[in-house]
């Protein structure tokens, strides 16, 4: 016969349970971060979903976003992209274009670029739409807040390399689309290509360090570089 175990209540302590995702510090609602432009790169994938890469600037005086702005960064970008990694780009899908947003104040308008998009020229078949290849973008400071990513879409079978790396040559080409994409941004005056601070709260981390708040701010962005021949992923763009 097995034995019944009685424990006695008000010896249990009570535990507060900690969700390792969430972001104490995060500040819901629009970020604002004034003298700052969101500038989206906007992509097609070949199965007509479209992605997107979320870059900043810091313009000086008042927002200068217009059309011709982002016609301008649209060309330059995507003669960048044609000269540097269309070849590894599958021809269903390409870059299409630039999107401006004032993010100095909520909630203003997307101001999109009208030139049309620009396939890849590639003869290999589409990879999966999560795979991506990464442009790493580095300010003057260290630590995770000081620096940011590019994830780039749409690519080719034949940017596979042996082992399942991405090849040489489109390693190569990614390495100067990335600082393509940060010389055309600050040769657009008035604008300098920053990683975007938002604003966070004052926190206490689970161990007990206290974390002061933090005004929103940017950091100039000093370089671009691709650190390694690996592939990684957004998943959000795959296949559901």
């Amino acid at each position: 016969m097995s034995r019944s175990r009685i424990i006695r209540l008000d010896n249990l302590q009570q535990f507060t349970a900690i969700n390792v995702l969430s972001d104490p510090g995060h500040i819901s609602g629009p970020v604002v971060i004034p003298g700052v432009m969101e500038i989206r790169l906007t992509w097609s994938l070949t199965d007509g979903k479209a992605a997107f890469n979320v870059l900043h600037a810091r313009y000086t005086a008042g927002f200068p976003g217009n059309v011709a702005m982002a016609n301008a960064l649209a060309t330059g970008i995507g003669n960048a992209y044609t000269a540097d990694i269309a070849l590894h780009q599958a021809s269903t899908g390409g870059f299409t274009g630039v999107q401006l947003r004032d993010i100095g104040l909520p909630d203003q308008p997307i101001i999109a670029s009208t030139t049309g998009g620009i396939l890849g020229t590639s003869t290999g078949t589409a990879l999966p739409d999560e795979m991506a290849a990464v442009i790493t973008l580095r300010s003057a400071n260290t630590g995770p807040s000081a620096r940011g990513r590019i994830y780039i879409p749409n690519w080719a079978t034949t940017a596979l390399g042996a082992g399942g790396v991405i090849v040489a040559g489109a390693v190569t080409g990614l390495g100067s689309f990335g600082a393509a994409i940060r010389s055309q941004i600050n040769a657009t005056p008035p604008l300098t290509m920053v990683i975007a601070l938002p604003a966070r709260a004052a926190y206490t981390g689970s161990t007990g360090t206290a974390h002061p708040a933090r005004p929103a701010g940017s950091l100039d962005v000093q370089t671009t570089l691709v650190r390694d021949n690996h592939w990684d992923s957004q998943r959000r763009r795959g296949l559901r």
